[in-house]
């Protein structure tokens, strides 16, 4: 079979008996892995200790009866498939580390709704700290699993279905078949967004055991590979869930209201007030407390210094700016703003950078275990470099440009936050530092991507220049720790 080739894989809105997604993100490219990463069971864990947390059981023998029966089964069943199977086979063959944030950046849309309650983080609209949050567990959740699946692939070895003579229907990468990794991923992606998305689980479970069963109708698996990664994904959920329990969201949204407490304390000469008509409490004051997945000394130490006084020059200065560029806003200054909103019906801010994420991954055609990698420590530079951003503005509570002078026009609604840091400068930096570590090859693309998205709320009306300077460089901060960290997780 040819090494790389486009396949129309299966659209997302048609699958049959789900909830439709808000967004269609069209036909993702195929192609194999580019590297099996053979000694990925080696690479450093995020949550669990080790790859010895979930245990592994030996599997049948290749000689085995049992195994036999399974192989045949699945050899005679490759070309025999009604077009709704292959239709599957096609859609999860992009790759199922993908094709699950994929379905986490939908059901996020689906969920960022205005009228949503963004309080309850287990079934609430989806702000961009509670997304941020989604998908970097989502990503842990599957980096982990499955360095616990190749530990156990290269342990036990048992050879791959296409080394033992099955002619598989798509290309598939060659690497021992126990346990699945689509397996692993199905399931740890199903229970995972099911814990976010609770009223979805149905549908999820529906979308899990098609990706499962995909494999054995495209001879890549057969039901002992399946089942030992569904145990994996099962027992990392139980892991991921127990520290989400503790990390602190669940009082983001300050139900005692504690925020008017610091509002009247923060160190600032105007204080921020909600633009909004009715006022409405601030969103998640508390999300600066969450617990942060790199070392939270280090991320403190990087928080911004006081923001320019009111009465200040440089304050004063970048206020006549906002108002110039309000006044007078070009074209490409429009475009900009309403491309890195990421309002309600969304993906979110820290969506956005994970779907941009997503087109390196196939771009590089990275294989499964590299694919949750890069995500990982994408997603989880994007949820603390917004943890910190968070703790930054409920520190000063400074005002929108907007409360300080009410004729500027802003192109974008103003969001329910104090304003020092901005949020999008401070994603997009974290995001991108990771990105320029992991693809250097592209810092030319990145780095015009992050300039825009830097200066998209200055462009709107809704920030400073110095907000969006320091939220730049308290991301970057971020970001780099994210580096080092990932410079000595065992990977190449």
């Amino acid at each position: 079979m040819n090494k790389s080739f486009l396949v129309l894989c299966g659209c997302f809105l048609l699958v049959s008996a789900c909830k439709e997604p808000v967004i269609d993100e069209g036909v993702l490219p195929f192609s194999e892995p580019a590297t099996v990463d053979a000694d990925g069971g080696n690479w450093r864990t995020i949550v669990l200790k080790s790859t010895s947390d979930i245990s592994v059981p030996q599997p049948a023998a290749v000689t085995s009866d049992t195994y036999k029966s399974e192989l045949a089964q699945v050899k005679n069943g490759v070309f025999s498939l009604e077009p709704e199977k292959i239709t599957a086979i096609n859609y999860w063959a992009v790759g199922g580390v993908k094709r699950w944030n994929q379905i986490a950046r939908q059901l996020v849309a689906k969920y960022n709704t205005e009228s949503g309650n963004p309080l309850n983080a287990t079934n609430s609209s989806a702000s961009a700290p509670f997304a941020a949050r989604l998908y970097a567990a989502l990503s842990v959740a599957q980096y982990d699993a499955l360095v616990v699946a190749w530990k156990a692939k290269y342990q036990y070895n048992r050879a791959s279905l296409v080394d033992q003579g099955v002619t598989t229907r798509l290309p598939v990468a060659n690497v021992p078949s126990y346990p699945s990794e689509d397996a692993v991923i199905a399931e740890v992606s199903c229970q995972m967004l099911a814990y976010f998305f609770p009223d979805e689980t149905t549908w999820l479970k529906t979308k899990a055991a098609e990706h499962k069963q995909s494999r054995i109708w495209n001879g890549a698996n057969v039901p002992s590979d399946i089942k030992a990664g569904e145990d994996i994904g099962t027992a990392m959920t139980a892991k991921l869930v127990e520290r989400l329990k503790s990390d602190r969201f669940s009082a983001a949204g300050d139900p005692t209201n504690s925020w008017t407490t610091g509002l009247a304390k923060a160190p600032y000469d105007v204080k921020w007030t909600s633009l909004l008509i009715p006022a409405r409490p601030p969103l998640l004051p508390l999300a600066g407390k969450v617990k942060t997945w790199f070392d939270s000394t280090t991320i403190a130490k990087s928080l911004p210094a006081s923001p320019p006084a009111t009465t200040s020059t440089t304050f004063q200065t970048d206020l006549s700016e906002v108002r110039t560029i309000a006044s007078a806003r070009t074209r490409d200054q429009s475009r900009i703003a309403a491309k890195w909103d990421d309002g309600a019906g969304t993906y979110t801010i820290p969506g956005h950078w994970n779907q941009l994420t997503e087109d390196y991954i196939l771009q590089y055609r990275q294989n499964e275990l590299r694919a949750a990698r890069t995500y990982a420590l994408v997603n989880r530079a994007l949820q603390d470099g917004g943890t910190a951003c968070w703790t930054t503005k409920y520190t000063y509570f400074t005002p929108r440009p907007s409360q300080i002078d009410p004729t500027i026009r802003t192109a974008t609604l103003i969001p329910n936050t104090p304003g020092y840091t901005a949020e999008h400068a401070t994603f997009a930096s974290a995001a991108t530092t990771v990105l320029l570590y992991l693809f250097p090859d592209e810092t030319t693309e990145l780095n015009a991507q992050l300039a825009e998205a830097t200066l998209s709320e200055l462009y709107g009306g809704t920030s400073f220049r110095f907000d969006n300077q320091q939220g730049a460089k308290l991301g970057a901060a971020v970001g780099t720790i994210a580096v080092e960290s990932a410079k000595a997780d065992g990977s190449k």
